[in-house]
């Protein structure tokens, strides 16, 4: 990659080591970039990633003796991960003393789970109340929670200057004096919705490439400090809430990513303790950190600083730090469990597709889950735009982004690739594969 300072000034100034892991970073600081900045970025992160997260070719494989003793490759990845721990906590690791503790499973992240949630928390007069009924109204004729929820939220990024303006409209004065409260909007959202005003979209597909643009991202009025481009701040798009109720909206919009059910979170959990797809999941967590060493020290000198290594964190953390100019690459145990909490669900549901249990998992099934990931939407979010204001208790909504994660085709290409390879490849299984299977989700991979 041609090195362009100007793009990675602009990511920097935007995104620092404790907003990189925060998904919901607008929800937790009440504070986001202008929307075509956060574009402009993300396929930034994009173009680094696509030449950074290596393609994996069959030979020579990193991993060598290792991979003919499952407990020294246990333990050589421990230990890697052990001597940078404090720099992947930093990055959003939980602080386990031991391996088997990444490899977990949570059932509070099923669909109905969170629906439980979602309805003895959120009151009815809760600004969420009125998109809750929406993803109801969905759901009920039916389509899933979770699919519901894209559909919505979709709509309502689609549509939400439009509400907007309606709902100032009916508040009287002159639109730029007023903003309507987020929960009117939502329930004019709700109620064109329920009258058929509305159309419905089918789910977009992750793809390579940013998803369409959505309505404009703002930021707070008081952060031109921090932010040289609020001059930009659209505030047409503008509605109030208070500060209390952004967690339930928050909450809401991640219903789009559990998508899974009880029995597949109860079948991915005893997935998750099967030694061998521990192995082949360590053993394609190692080859990645391995392959990406050469090309992030290519990065760096090109660059001319190790922060351009912060979009890879979900994969592996710089021991020494971002401000550090030496690179000692360490994987960050974090990606095991997303692993186990994104990916074994939709192959636990795989199985009980066909119907079998956790004995049939084989290679096969291995790739068809990771596709079912895909599909189902794992890798993607749906944010809402928050931002701070003058007041202590008063927030701004700006609108809904649609955010796909930057390194969903690489990864999952590399899943792909090597999940199913180091699953035939376990000590003991005849005959052992000399190159990995083809990649029917990326042929040309």
């Amino acid at each position: 990659m041609r090195p362009d300072r100007r793009r990675l000034d602009g990511y920097l100034r935007h995104v620092n080591e404790e907003m990189q892991t925060a998904k919901l970073a607008s929800e937790v600081w009440l504070r986001s970039a202008p929307g075509h900045v956060v574009a402009e970025n993300d396929r930034f992160v994009r173009s680094l990633l696509r030449g950074a997260l290596a393609r994996g070719d069959p030979a020579p494989d990193h991993l060598g003796p290792l991979l003919d003793d499952p407990a020294a490759l246990r333990e050589h990845y421990w230990q890697r991960v052990t001597r940078a721990k404090p720099m992947a906590v930093r990055f959003g690791a939980a602080d386990h003393d031991a391996l088997d503790d990444y490899f977990t499973v949570s059932t509070e992240r099923s669909t109905s789970a969170a629906m439980a949630r979602a309805r003895d928390t959120i009151a009815a007069d809760s600004p969420a109340g009125p998109l809750l009924r929406s993803i109801d109204r969905l759901t009920a004729s039916g389509t899933s929670p979770a699919e519901s929820c894209r559909q919505v939220l979709h709509l309502l990024s689609t549509h939400w200057r439009d509400l907007v303006t309606q709902c100032r409209g009916a508040e009287g004065g002159h639109p730029e004096d007023v903003r309507p409260e987020v929960g009117v909007v939502l329930a004019a959202f709700h109620e064109a919705l329920a009258t058929g005003r509305l159309g419905r979209r089918p789910p977009q597909p992750v793809a390579d490439t940013p998803p369409a643009a959505e309505p404009t991202d703002t930021h707070r009025p008081d952060a031109d400090a921090r932010h040289p481009d609020a001059g930009t701040r659209d505030t047409d798009t503008d509605a109030s809430l208070a500060e209390a109720e952004v967690r339930d909206l928050a909450r809401l919009c991640m219903l789009g990513r559990l998508c899974f059910s009880d029995e597949e979170l109860r079948l991915a959990q005893r997935l998750a303790r099967r030694p061998r797809l521990q192995y082949a999941l360590l053993a394609t967590h190692l080859r990645l950190v391995a392959e990406s060493s050469a090309t992030a020290a290519r990065l760096v000198a090109d660059w001319g600083t190790t922060r351009v290594l912060l979009p890879f964190t979900e994969a592996y953390v710089n021991r020494t730090g971002y401000r550090s100019p030496v690179i000692d690459l360490s994987p960050n145990p974090k990606l095991v469990t997303v692993l186990c909490h994104n990916v074994l669900p939709a192959v636990a549901g795989e199985l009980l597709r066909r119907p079998a249990d956790e004995d049939a998992l084989d290679a096969g099934v291995l790739t068809s889950g990771v596709e079912a990931a895909i599909r189902r939407g794992v890798f993607s979010t749906t944010v809402g735009l928050f931002h701070g204001t003058a007041s202590p208790d008063t927030v701004l909504l700006s609108g809904f982004s649609r955010r796909v994660c930057p390194a969903a085709t690489p990864f999952a290409r590399h899943c792909l690739r090597w999940l199913p390879f180091y699953f035939d490849r376990w000590p003991g299984v005849s005959p052992r594969p000399d190159r990995p299977r083809a990649c029917p989700a990326y042929p040309a991979c």
